[in-house]
């Protein structure tokens, strides 16, 4: 399959012109003003913008946000001779954006956008809804931030594996095994003709390739394996149960090249059976088989070997309060910064076990009403987490998916933050995350978006009442085909 054979041509043409632009405006010595999403895959996006702007000399400062706010938004372009650059949001305020902005800006997004493509004289956005892209499977910001670099230069085909790493990070393999499809199954061919990649069928535990297999276990907490997530004792003493040495005649840990073809087999089978007798599903226990993305010029022990390692230690480092680390690293920088982001991922590893820990001593605050299940974690949660813990449960099955997941928590400015999660199934019936919280966070005065499968927002203070009533009436309108707008 060949880049020209999914891509329409005028999807290629206007990412040609864009990226004539940014090589003019770099020339003109024009400052860039990057502001992107603080998850793997913004993060993604910034790092290989970033390095874009850097080898072309041009000026630029990064700044990575939760969210974009009207209050931010208003803030923007007071440099008279800058351009505004978003990654990985921007496509649904752009109503906002042509009324507040008075210098150039240059949306990179793949959220569903709130109005069709058109012409302005100050925005520019490229986003791959308005070419008949599935933005939320088949591509990401880090991706399309990817195919603008590969554009100016043929040599950052390098920044190919972080496109990768960015679509992983927000979910989109959808594919068969767990694998990556669309647009994104071009990058990895690219990556893998380039000598910059390897993929193959195995178990997704966290850093499989990389770790010890007793530390892989640990610290594989999506999906959540309860008695063994976030324990490395009963990792160890599960591995010896099942006739596995975690540890080799010298006292080393085994990882899974020392493994026989008869271990492997045998770990396979006693995980899966394990956790179909801890109460999770099948659908989830055998999805533990799937594609693995190997970076193979990564050290052989590196934290970011695995693309899914990779992409969890930038969520670490974005939601944990170091999202410049993740930038670092997307940019090519290793040294000290990769040892220091591997300290943020534990510690983002250990609150998110922490929180799920929470969840399973408290499932009876989960509540359902006709169409949507909800809870409200209060202040049991730090809001950069609310989106991973969402997701965690979501594609966990810890709670039934027969209805979207709604999740509140408290913010630290005394708001309410909200993460929405749905299965792909539900999305074949119609349903559509994004647009119903759009319009619920909206109906409460919040703002809100996303995708069909995924979505968030922010609400003021005790509105999740108001809120969860018009969003549960809308979803419930979506599934029937009824109008709500």
């Amino acid at each position: 399959m060949s880049f020209d054979d999914i891509v329409p041509h005028e999807f290629i043409e206007h990412i040609n012109n864009v990226a004539s632009r940014i090589v003019e405006w770099a020339k003109e010595g024009i400052l860039f003003n990057v502001y992107t999403h603080l998850d793997a895959d913004g993060l993604a996006a910034g790092g290989i913008f970033a390095s874009i702007l850097k080898d072309l000399g041009a000026p630029f400062k990064v700044k990575i946000l939760n969210q974009l706010t009207d209050d931010i938004i208003s803030q923007m372009g007071s440099h008279e001779n800058c351009i505004v650059v978003l990654l990985d949001f921007g496509s649904g305020q752009r109503d906002l954006l042509e009324r507040s902005l008075k210098v150039p800006c240059l949306i990179i997004d793949h959220h569903q956008p709130r109005f069709s493509l058109h012409n302005d004289d100050n925005i520019t956005e490229i986003n791959p809804h308005h070419f008949g892209i599935d933005g939320s499977t088949q591509v990401s910001s880090s991706g399309l931030s990817y195919l603008v670099a590969r554009t100016v230069s043929e040599k950052n085909v390098v920044h190919s594996t972080t496109a990768i790493v960015g679509a992983l990070g927000d979910r989109q393999d959808c594919g068969d095994k767990a694998s990556l499809i669309g647009l994104n199954k071009i990058f990895v061919e690219e990556a893998i003709n380039n000598k910059l990649l390897n993929v193959k069928i195995g178990l997704k535990l966290f850093g499989f390739e990389s770790r010890p297999i007793v530390k892989s276990l640990e610290y594989t907490i999506d999906p959540f394996i309860p008695g063994l997530s976030g324990d490395f004792d009963a990792c160890m003493n599960f591995l010896k149960s099942i006739g596995i040495p975690p540890v080799d005649e010298n006292g080393n840990f085994r990882s899974v090249s020392d493994l026989s073809s008869d271990e492997l087999r045998k770990l396979i089978i006693e995980i899966v059976k394990y956790m179909l007798n801890h109460g999770i599903t099948s659908d989830v226990a055998e999805g533990m088989i799937g594609t693995n993305y190997i970076l193979i010029k990564e050290a052989p022990d590196s934290c970011l070997r695995d693309a899914r390692e990779f992409s969890s230690v930038l969520n670490a480092c974005g939601r944990m309060g170091n999202p410049s680390y993740g930038i670092a690293l997307c940019m090519g920088i290793r040294g000290v910064i990769v040892q220091r982001a591997f300290e943020v991922a534990s510690k983002y590893r250990k609150e998110i076990s922490r929180m799920l820990s929470w969840f399973q001593n408290n499932r009876d605050k989960l509540k359902t009403l006709q169409y949507v299940q909800y809870i409200h974690l209060e202040n049991n949660v730090d809001e950069r987490l609310l989106s991973t813990f969402a997701s965690i449960l979501s594609s966990s099955r810890t709670v039934s998916m027969d209805k979207p997941l709604v999740c509140f928590a408290f913010t630290k400015s005394g708001k309410i933050k909200v993460s929405c999660r749905a299965d792909r199934n539900l999305i074949k019936r119609g349903i559509n995350l994004g647009l119903a919280s759009k319009i619920a966070a909206e109906s409460v005065g919040g703002i809100g978006g996303g995708h069909d499968v995924a979505s968030g927002a922010e609400i003021p203070l005790n509105s999740e009442g108001a809120f969860l009533k018009v969003f549960d009436d809308i979803i419930g309108k979506q599934i029937s085909g009824a109008s709500y707008e």
